[in-house]
């Protein structure tokens, strides 16, 4: 659970400043151009904003650290599932049951909902990271940086499983959009950045 730095008490409307990354309640903040900053970094920014420089840009995750990530959740819920149907599978050979029943077909078929509950809760609990993008240094946020809320980290995750049996097609507004967002990233509003 996110809480103010200044305002312990205060749990709702939590937000990271931009530039410092530090939680902060709606009173601490100050809006610039659409990004929120707490008052130390509100000096640098209008310093920064006067001067022509820019660091309101998110430091986007590159497509090899996506990959990564997306490799080792992968392989993180591959293995439940396979020791479900290894147990089930020799349970039938030890009791001498010949060829494959069919209903074993459709044993996999409730894994198919563990890689969404997965991602949705850890990306509300573990602020927009599951454990492969911990492992690469990525999470999810919105686009003004801050954190999800629980409704973007659901539905994200939600949108991901219905479009991943095309996740070629998913994935091509990767390599033309200037945020690098993906299908899922643009209906759930998020951005994936390097962990700051």
């Amino acid at each position: 659970m996110l809480m103010c730095r200044n305002h312990v008490e205060v749990i709702e409307g939590i937000r990271r400043c931009t530039r410092c990354g530090s939680t902060f309640c709606r009173d601490c903040l100050v809006d610039i151009a659409g990004h929120p900053y707490c008052a130390t970094c509100k000096g640098e920014q209008l310093l920064d904003v006067r001067s022509g420089v820019d660091r309101t840009k998110l430091p986007l995750a590159g497509f090899w650290k996506r990959f990564g990530a997306a490799l080792l959740d992968g392989l993180l819920l591959s293995v439940p599932m396979y020791a479900v149907m290894g147990v089930v599978y020799f349970t039938m050979i030890a009791g001498k049951q010949s060829g494959t029943p069919f209903w074993f077909n459709f044993i996999s078929l409730p894994f198919m909902f563990l890689s969404p509950i997965y991602e949705g809760l850890m990306f509300s609990l573990k602020d927009g990271q599951t454990l492969g993008k911990m492992a690469v240094g990525i999470k999810v946020v919105r686009p003004d940086g801050s954190s999800i809320s629980t409704g973007q980290a659901w539905g994200r995750a939600g949108l991901k499983m219905i479009l991943g049996c095309m996740w070629i097609i998913e994935y091509i507004p990767f390599w033309f959009t200037e945020e690098r967002t993906t299908i899922h990233d643009m209906a759930a509003s998020t951005r994936v950045v390097e962990k700051y």
